[in-house]
Protein backbone atom coordinates (compact mmCIF):
# COMPACT_ATOMS: atom_id res chain seq x y z
CA UNK A 1 0.00 0.00 0.00
CA UNK A 2 1.51 3.59 -1.01
CA UNK A 3 2.62 5.79 1.52
CA UNK A 4 1.02 8.89 2.13
CA UNK A 5 3.44 12.15 2.28
CA UNK A 6 1.88 13.18 6.11
CA UNK A 7 0.17 9.82 7.74
CA UNK A 8 -2.71 11.75 10.52
CA UNK A 9 -1.16 8.75 13.09
CA UNK A 10 2.04 7.31 13.58
CA UNK A 11 1.91 4.08 15.89
CA UNK A 12 5.18 3.03 17.33
CA UNK A 13 6.40 -0.26 18.79
CA UNK A 14 9.55 -0.54 20.98
CA UNK A 15 10.99 -4.26 20.78
CA UNK A 16 13.62 -6.07 22.54
CA UNK A 17 14.43 -9.54 21.30
CA UNK A 18 10.73 -10.50 21.05
CA UNK A 19 10.31 -12.03 17.57
CA UNK A 20 7.94 -14.40 19.20
CA UNK A 21 5.52 -12.28 20.10
CA UNK A 22 5.76 -8.99 17.77
CA UNK A 23 4.36 -10.68 15.08
CA UNK A 24 0.85 -10.30 16.88
CA UNK A 25 1.41 -6.96 17.93
CA UNK A 26 1.81 -6.17 14.83
CA UNK A 27 -1.27 -7.66 13.24
CA UNK A 28 -3.29 -5.96 15.32
CA UNK A 29 -2.10 -2.32 14.09
CA UNK A 30 -2.19 -3.70 10.61
CA UNK A 31 -5.91 -5.20 10.93
CA UNK A 32 -7.11 -1.75 12.39
CA UNK A 33 -9.78 -0.15 10.05
CA UNK A 34 -8.27 3.33 10.01
CA UNK A 35 -5.98 3.29 7.06
CA UNK A 36 -3.92 6.62 7.43
CA UNK A 37 -0.99 5.66 9.51
CA UNK A 38 2.86 4.50 9.59
CA UNK A 39 4.10 1.75 12.13
CA UNK A 40 7.51 2.82 13.21
CA UNK A 41 8.94 -0.33 14.39
CA UNK A 42 12.04 0.60 16.48
CA UNK A 43 14.91 -2.39 17.40
CA UNK A 44 16.32 -1.59 20.80
CA UNK A 45 19.39 -3.58 19.39
CA UNK A 46 17.72 -7.12 19.51
CA UNK A 47 20.03 -10.16 18.92
CA UNK A 48 16.68 -12.61 17.31
CA UNK A 49 14.88 -12.76 14.58
CA UNK A 50 13.28 -9.19 14.89
CA UNK A 51 14.85 -7.65 12.30
CA UNK A 52 14.57 -10.04 9.61
CA UNK A 53 10.86 -10.60 10.26
CA UNK A 54 10.16 -6.84 10.47
CA UNK A 55 12.05 -6.16 7.01
CA UNK A 56 10.26 -8.61 5.30
CA UNK A 57 6.80 -7.23 6.25
CA UNK A 58 8.34 -3.64 4.85
CA UNK A 59 9.03 -5.06 1.78
CA UNK A 60 5.23 -6.06 1.22
CA UNK A 61 3.74 -2.59 3.13
CA UNK A 62 5.36 0.44 3.01
CA UNK A 63 3.37 1.81 5.86
CA UNK A 64 6.39 0.10 7.75
CA UNK A 65 9.57 1.21 8.70
CA UNK A 66 12.00 0.00 10.51
CA UNK A 67 14.56 1.22 12.89
CA UNK A 68 17.67 -0.50 14.92
CA UNK A 69 19.65 1.21 17.71
CA UNK A 70 22.88 0.56 16.98
CA UNK A 71 23.07 -0.49 21.09
CA UNK A 72 20.53 -0.87 23.75
CA UNK A 73 19.01 2.76 24.70
CA UNK A 74 17.01 1.58 27.01
CA UNK A 75 12.89 1.98 26.60
CA UNK A 76 12.93 6.18 27.64
CA UNK A 77 15.39 7.08 24.40
CA UNK A 78 13.76 4.68 22.54
CA UNK A 79 10.41 6.07 23.01
CA UNK A 80 11.64 9.28 22.10
CA UNK A 81 13.91 8.60 19.56
CA UNK A 82 10.54 6.64 18.05
CA UNK A 83 8.46 9.95 18.43
CA UNK A 84 10.73 12.55 16.67
CA UNK A 85 11.12 9.86 14.07
CA UNK A 86 7.34 9.86 13.46
CA UNK A 87 5.72 12.01 10.90
CA UNK A 88 1.95 11.83 12.61
CA UNK A 89 -0.22 14.56 13.90
CA UNK A 90 -1.00 11.97 16.27
CA UNK A 91 1.00 9.10 18.31
CA UNK A 92 -0.04 5.61 19.29
CA UNK A 93 2.21 3.62 21.56
CA UNK A 94 1.84 -0.49 21.43
CA UNK A 95 4.42 -2.08 23.60
CA UNK A 96 5.67 -5.60 21.68
CA UNK A 97 4.30 -7.99 23.61
CA UNK A 98 1.16 -6.03 23.94
CA UNK A 99 -1.60 -6.56 20.86
CA UNK A 100 -5.19 -4.58 20.13
CA UNK A 101 -8.42 -6.26 20.45
CA UNK A 102 -10.73 -3.82 18.72
CA UNK A 103 -10.19 -3.02 15.15
CA UNK A 104 -12.00 0.58 15.11
CA UNK A 105 -9.10 1.77 18.09
CA UNK A 106 -7.37 4.03 16.19
CA UNK A 107 -10.63 5.35 14.25
CA UNK A 108 -12.76 5.81 17.22
CA UNK A 109 -9.58 7.65 18.93
CA UNK A 110 -8.51 9.52 16.06
CA UNK A 111 -12.20 10.89 15.75
CA UNK A 112 -12.58 11.84 19.47
CA UNK A 113 -9.76 13.98 19.45
CA UNK A 114 -10.39 15.42 16.33
CA UNK A 115 -13.65 16.43 17.84
CA UNK A 116 -12.22 17.56 21.13
CA UNK A 117 -9.19 20.03 20.73
CA UNK A 118 -8.25 20.76 24.64
CA UNK A 119 -7.82 16.64 24.72
CA UNK A 120 -4.04 16.04 24.70
CA UNK A 121 -4.07 11.93 25.32
CA UNK A 122 -6.77 9.62 25.10
CA UNK A 123 -6.91 6.22 26.19
CA UNK A 124 -8.94 3.03 26.67
CA UNK A 125 -9.61 0.17 29.20
CA UNK A 126 -7.48 -3.29 28.88
CA UNK A 127 -7.72 -6.63 29.66
CA UNK A 128 -4.80 -8.24 31.37
CA UNK A 129 -3.64 -11.85 29.96
CA UNK A 130 -1.32 -14.17 30.47
CA UNK A 131 0.78 -16.31 27.81
CA UNK A 132 -1.84 -18.96 27.12
CA UNK A 133 -4.25 -16.10 26.34
CA UNK A 134 -5.90 -16.25 29.35
CA UNK A 135 -8.03 -13.51 30.50
CA UNK A 136 -6.96 -12.66 34.46
CA UNK A 137 -8.65 -9.08 34.70
CA UNK A 138 -10.10 -5.90 33.22
CA UNK A 139 -8.96 -2.49 34.02
CA UNK A 140 -11.87 -0.01 33.18
CA UNK A 141 -10.34 3.52 33.90
CA UNK A 142 -12.38 6.68 34.44
CA UNK A 143 -13.38 8.36 31.52
CA UNK A 144 -13.96 12.17 32.12
CA UNK A 145 -11.19 14.45 32.39
CA UNK A 146 -12.09 15.27 35.75
CA UNK A 147 -12.49 12.02 37.37
CA UNK A 148 -9.04 11.42 35.64
CA UNK A 149 -7.81 13.79 37.21
CA UNK A 150 -8.62 13.42 40.35
CA UNK A 151 -7.18 9.23 40.63
CA UNK A 152 -3.94 10.08 38.73
CA UNK A 153 -1.69 10.14 41.49
CA UNK A 154 -3.36 7.06 43.18
CA UNK A 155 -2.97 5.13 39.90
CA UNK A 156 -2.63 5.89 36.17
CA UNK A 157 -5.49 5.58 34.35
CA UNK A 158 -3.63 5.85 30.98
CA UNK A 159 -2.39 2.58 29.50
CA UNK A 160 0.66 2.85 27.42
CA UNK A 161 -0.68 0.27 24.64
CA UNK A 162 -3.75 2.22 24.34
CA UNK A 163 -3.10 5.73 24.55
CA UNK A 164 -3.13 7.94 21.25
CA UNK A 165 -1.52 11.88 22.38
CA UNK A 166 -1.35 14.59 19.87
CA UNK A 167 2.39 14.78 18.87
CA UNK A 168 2.33 18.42 20.08
CA UNK A 169 1.70 18.07 23.78
CA UNK A 170 4.63 15.19 23.71
CA UNK A 171 6.81 17.91 22.51
CA UNK A 172 5.40 20.94 24.98
CA UNK A 173 5.70 18.38 27.59
CA UNK A 174 9.49 17.80 26.69
CA UNK A 175 9.21 14.01 25.91
CA UNK A 176 9.94 10.86 27.49
CA UNK A 177 11.70 11.92 30.72
CA UNK A 178 15.16 9.85 30.01
CA UNK A 179 16.10 8.90 33.59
CA UNK A 180 13.17 6.61 33.97
CA UNK A 181 13.01 3.68 32.59
CA UNK A 182 10.54 2.34 34.61
CA UNK A 183 6.96 4.68 34.80
CA UNK A 184 8.49 6.79 31.84
CA UNK A 185 4.72 6.94 30.61
CA UNK A 186 3.22 7.75 34.19
CA UNK A 187 5.67 10.43 34.01
CA UNK A 188 4.85 12.03 30.78
CA UNK A 189 1.03 11.90 30.75
CA UNK A 190 1.20 13.59 34.34
CA UNK A 191 3.33 16.45 32.18
CA UNK A 192 1.35 16.33 29.45
CA UNK A 193 -2.04 16.85 31.82
CA UNK A 194 -0.59 19.76 32.97
CA UNK A 195 -1.79 21.67 29.77
CA UNK A 196 -4.23 19.60 28.42
CA UNK A 197 -7.02 17.46 28.85
CA UNK A 198 -7.67 13.42 29.55
CA UNK A 199 -10.33 11.04 27.88
CA UNK A 200 -10.26 7.38 27.92
CA UNK A 201 -12.54 5.60 26.14
CA UNK A 202 -14.65 2.88 27.84
CA UNK A 203 -14.32 -0.17 25.74
CA UNK A 204 -11.83 -2.73 26.07
CA UNK A 205 -9.72 -1.99 23.53
CA UNK A 206 -6.00 -3.25 24.24
CA UNK A 207 -4.85 -6.38 25.28
CA UNK A 208 -1.99 -5.93 27.68
CA UNK A 209 0.93 -9.50 28.69
CA UNK A 210 1.67 -10.23 32.14
CA UNK A 211 4.37 -12.44 32.18
CA UNK A 212 4.42 -15.84 33.78
CA UNK A 213 8.12 -15.24 34.24
CA UNK A 214 7.46 -13.53 37.62
CA UNK A 215 8.16 -9.98 39.24
CA UNK A 216 11.05 -10.42 41.02
CA UNK A 217 10.85 -8.44 44.53
CA UNK A 218 13.77 -5.90 43.20
CA UNK A 219 11.82 -5.35 40.43
CA UNK A 220 8.63 -4.34 42.39
CA UNK A 221 10.59 -2.14 44.75
CA UNK A 222 12.16 -0.21 41.47
CA UNK A 223 8.70 0.26 40.23
CA UNK A 224 7.36 1.45 43.67
CA UNK A 225 10.18 3.61 44.02
CA UNK A 226 9.89 5.02 40.85
CA UNK A 227 5.99 5.47 41.04
CA UNK A 228 6.45 7.52 44.63
CA UNK A 229 9.14 9.77 42.98
CA UNK A 230 6.63 10.64 40.02
CA UNK A 231 3.76 11.51 42.81
CA UNK A 232 5.63 13.32 44.40
CA UNK A 233 7.10 15.38 41.50
CA UNK A 234 3.32 16.30 40.48
CA UNK A 235 1.94 16.69 44.32
CA UNK A 236 1.12 20.55 43.41
CA UNK A 237 -0.49 20.07 40.00
CA UNK A 238 -3.16 17.32 41.12
CA UNK A 239 -5.36 16.25 43.64
CA UNK A 240 -5.62 13.10 46.14
CA UNK A 241 -1.26 13.57 46.95
CA UNK A 242 -1.39 12.51 50.30
CA UNK A 243 -3.79 9.44 49.58
CA UNK A 244 -1.40 8.70 47.00
CA UNK A 245 1.71 8.54 49.27
CA UNK A 246 -0.25 6.29 51.87
CA UNK A 247 -1.39 3.90 49.04
CA UNK A 248 2.54 3.72 47.89
CA UNK A 249 4.21 3.19 51.19
CA UNK A 250 1.25 0.21 51.62
CA UNK A 251 2.74 -1.08 48.56
CA UNK A 252 5.82 -0.85 49.19
CA UNK A 253 5.66 -2.73 52.58
CA UNK A 254 3.29 -5.45 50.38
CA UNK A 255 5.83 -5.84 48.36
CA UNK A 256 9.07 -6.24 51.51
CA UNK A 257 6.95 -9.30 52.15
CA UNK A 258 6.31 -11.10 49.53
CA UNK A 259 8.51 -14.02 48.32
CA UNK A 260 11.00 -13.19 46.37
CA UNK A 261 9.86 -14.64 42.96
CA UNK A 262 6.35 -14.48 42.98
CA UNK A 263 4.50 -13.62 40.28
CA UNK A 264 1.93 -11.70 39.66
CA UNK A 265 -0.35 -14.27 37.24
CA UNK A 266 0.82 -16.14 40.25
CA UNK A 267 -1.17 -14.07 42.78
CA UNK A 268 -4.04 -13.32 40.30
CA UNK A 269 -4.68 -16.94 40.04
CA UNK A 270 -4.59 -17.36 43.69
CA UNK A 271 -6.89 -14.53 43.95
CA UNK A 272 -9.25 -16.00 41.55
CA UNK A 273 -9.16 -19.48 43.13
CA UNK A 274 -9.82 -18.35 46.73
CA UNK A 275 -13.02 -16.43 45.10
CA UNK A 276 -14.64 -19.61 43.65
Amino acid sequence: MPVTSSPKISVIIITYNRADLLPKAIASVLAQNYRDFELLIIDDGSNDETETFVCGLALRDERIKYFKNEFNLGISKSRNRGVLLARGEYIAMLDSDDYWLDNDKLKSQAAFLDKHAGVGLIGTAIRCEDETGRILKEDIFAVADEEIRARMLGKNQIAQSGVLYRKSAFIKAGGYDETFNIGEDYDLWLKMGRDSKFANLPEVMTAYLIHSGGITKERKFKTITATDKIIRRYKKNYPGYFQARIKSGLRLLRALYLPPRLSMVATVRKAMDKSR
